[in-house]
C-alpha cells in the first residue's frame, strides 16, 4: 500500500497532480461552453492544424511553440473568416 501514497512525497508530482487538476477543470468549463455554441470539434480541428506547423517549425530549426503557434494562429482566424461568410 506505500506505493499508492508515494508520488505525494516528491514536490514535482504534486506541481504535476495540481496543474492536471486544473486543467482538467477549466477544459471541461471550455467543452460544455464550446457544446452549447455548436463548436464542438473546433478543438480537434485545431490540435490537428497543429501538427503541420510543428513539423515545419522542425525543419525549418525554428521552436516548436513557434510553428504551433503560427499554424494554430492561422487555422483559427480561418475558422472564424469561414465562419462569419456562410
Amino acid at each position: 500500500m506505500n506505493w499508492l501514497v508515494e508520488p505525494f512525497g516528491y514536490q514535482y508530482m504534486l506541481n504535476a497532480m495540481w496543474v492536471s487538476a486544473m486543467v482538467g477543470g477549466l477544459c471541461a468549463f471550455l467543452s460544455c461552453y464550446l457544446m452549447l455554441k455548436g463548436w464542438s470539434l473546433i478543438g480537434d480541428a485545431l490540435s490537428h492544424s497543429i501538427v503541420p506547423g510543428v513539423a515545419g517549425a522542425w525543419m525549418l530549426g525554428l521552436p516548436f511553440s513557434l510553428g504551433a503557434f503560427l499554424s494554430g494562429g492561422l487555422a483559427a482566424g480561418s475558422m472564424l473568416f469561414l465562419n462569419q461568410r456562410s
